[in-house]
């Protein structure tokens, strides 16, 4: 194989792998340790959530989010939602809040879609994740 030839394809199969870890989001659950209630609005939400009805999901983790107020999980799939609903500036405000009430969660924190809201992710990952920036 001629070495161009082969050094394209070494660059390719090296975007194809860090394309491959880029963080993919989805709803978080919780345990209903603390919150039971809480736990089940979020639990409700999720699997609206994972059956496309955004509207119905928005409404069930905010329901989570009064129930309580210190639950990071509610606060970031409540923002997934509006970001499904093309709410960015209340997604922006609800990542913030998971983040800062638990900024060592590695699954909030470490999201590309948190990090792209919170306007954190570098130029690769805006590539990677599809462009976007919310700022």
């Amino acid at each position: 194989m001629p070495y161009r030839m082969i050094q394209g394809l070494m660059i390719f199969v090296f975007l194809a792998m860090l394309a491959g870890c880029a963080t993919k989001s989805g709803p978080l659950a919780v345990l209903p340790i603390s919150s039971p209630t809480a736990a089940q609005h979020n639990l409700e939400g999720i699997q609206l959530y994972n059956d496309g009805k955004w509207q119905e999901a928005k409404s069930r983790f905010e329901s989570a989010t009064r129930a309580d107020s210190t639950l990071p999980e509610a606060f970031f799939n409540l923002a997934l939602t509006e970001h499904k609903l093309g709410l960015h500036e209340q997604a922006k405000k609800h990542f913030t809040m998971a983040g800062e009430i638990a900024p060592k969660n590695k699954y909030i924190v470490e999201s590309s879609i948190y990090r792209d809201h919170r306007g954190l992710s570098s130029t690769f990952e805006r590539h990677i994740s599809g462009g976007y920036r919310y700022e």
